[in-house]
């Protein structure tokens, strides 16, 4: 049974759902990789990020605005493209997460396995399965719940903030008062950027918004301005700060000097949180996406049944596969590194994507003016690819003979909008 997904989120629920897709564990390693990498040029490298993904963020504003569903820009391309592009879009996203997903978890594991025992597989086990209880809350608590964990995330990250500026040296200041090498700036922008990555998942959650054209486009912007506000202000702390070579955690070198031993403890549960956070909002998102496939008989319909309103049965099957993905990791199938590559590309690939969108479906000069910047921008970053855009390619290719097939068989009909 096709049901009807229930019409809850106010734009701090929606900003907060938005806020745990975005923020993810990265950001308590990539500020430091940074520094390494870029030295006192790293914050002009995290400007350059966020200046990057401002026109990129807009086209999800103004597509969503446009067509609040829960397919989002698997949505927005068979708006544009038609059926294939839909399933172009839905295979390259789900393509990104199954992957993306379980390396956060990964992440997390790593952080508490350094003070806890046990193994970081254990625990991104753990976190993994964990990130499905707030979607089994009755009624709209789960998005209550979510706000909870989102005001937690951001509470912790100023505390440790404040730490760290407490601690900061004054002379350091100096390091920044010289000429930028934007060069040197420019080196981490692909590593970087992963961190501003996560609203082509947050668009699937406008068809849940009270007054989505209101509503999504604030929630959005204001996720977005909070979480540039918050990346600035770790990278300007990281980057005035003597990490004395721990650069994959900046953090436990920011409270240690005023917390202790305690501080690696208090780092490594606010990294789960944060986790945690992070994979029950993406969690929210991809689920939407396969509740729309299920819904126009894409995937199984039966993807497309709810309880309450809330698509049960798409959360229980996304986090399924995403545990899969995760134990392919435990037995040496796959690497970290090739899973956040594979992940990181694609995402990329949907912004250009949902640009072509907006290209074609908007007649604002304005707005198309836009899409064509961020097709630009976005070919030239996939230009440096090279054989890594086999995957995605080979996802497109998948799309395409699926597409062929719906319309070759008598039986299928396809997907209607």
């Amino acid at each position: 049974m096709k049901d009807n997904l229930r019409k809850t989120l106010t734009t701090f629920q929606g900003s907060a759902i938005l806020l745990n897709i975005v923020i993810g564990a990265g950001l308590l390693t990539l500020p430091g990789l940074a520094v390494k990498e870029a030295g006192s040029n790293a914050l002009y490298a995290w400007l350059i990020c966020a200046v990057v993904a401002a026109p990129l963020v807009a086209v999800f504003i103004i597509l969503g605005r446009l067509y609040p569903n829960a397919g989002g820009v698997a949505f927005y391309a068979q708006r544009a493209l038609g059926s294939f592009g839909r399933r172009s879009a839905a295979f390259l996203l789900i393509g990104a997460v199954i992957f993306g997903l379980p390396s956060i978890a990964l992440t997390g594991g790593h952080y508490l396995a350094s003070v806890f025992p046990g193994s970081p597989f254990f625990y991104a086990l753990l976190l993994l399965i964990g990130s499905i209880l707030p979607h089994l809350a009755a009624g709209d608590s789960a998005s209550k719940m979510m706000a909870i964990l989102a005001s937690g995330v951001l509470f912790s990250m100023g505390l440790f903030l404040a730490v760290g500026f407490f601690t900061l040296n004054p002379t350091s200041l100096a390091g920044l008062s010289q000429p930028v090498d934007w060069h040197e700036a420019l080196s981490p922008f692909a590593m970087l950027f992963f961190a501003f990555t996560g609203w082509e998942i947050g668009a699937g959650i406008a068809e849940e918004f009270i007054n989505p054209r209101r509503d999504f486009p604030v929630a959005m912007a204001l996720s977005f301005f909070i979480v540039t506000g918050l990346y600035l202000a770790v990278a300007y702390v990281t980057a005035l700060t003597d990490l004395d070579g721990h650069w994959e955690a900046p953090f436990v070198v920011f409270v240690k000097p005023v917390l202790g031993n305690y501080g690696a403890t208090s780092v490594a549960l606010m990294a789960a949180v944060i986790v945690f956070a992070n994979l029950s909002g993406a969690l929210w998102g991809v689920s939407r996406l396969v509740y729309s496939l299920g819904r126009d008989s894409i995937f199984p319909e039966i993807l497309a049944a709810t309880q309450d309103g809330k698509p049960l049965r798409a959360v229980s099957i996304t986090a399924l596969v995403l545990v899969m993905v995760l134990g392919f990791y435990g037995i040496g199938l796959i690497s970290l590194d090739v899973m956040l590559g594979m992940a990181g590309q694609n995402f990329l690939i949907l912004y250009g994507l949902a640009a072509i969108s907006l290209f074609i479906l908007s007649k604002n000069r304005p707005a198309r003016v836009l899409s064509v910047c961020v097709i630009l921008l976005v070919g030239g970053f996939l230009a440096l690819q090279g054989i890594k855009l086999l995957y995605p390619i080979g996802l497109v290719v998948l799309a395409a003979i699926t597409d062929f097939w719906a319309f070759d068989t008598p039986h299928r009909r396809p997907e209607k909008i």
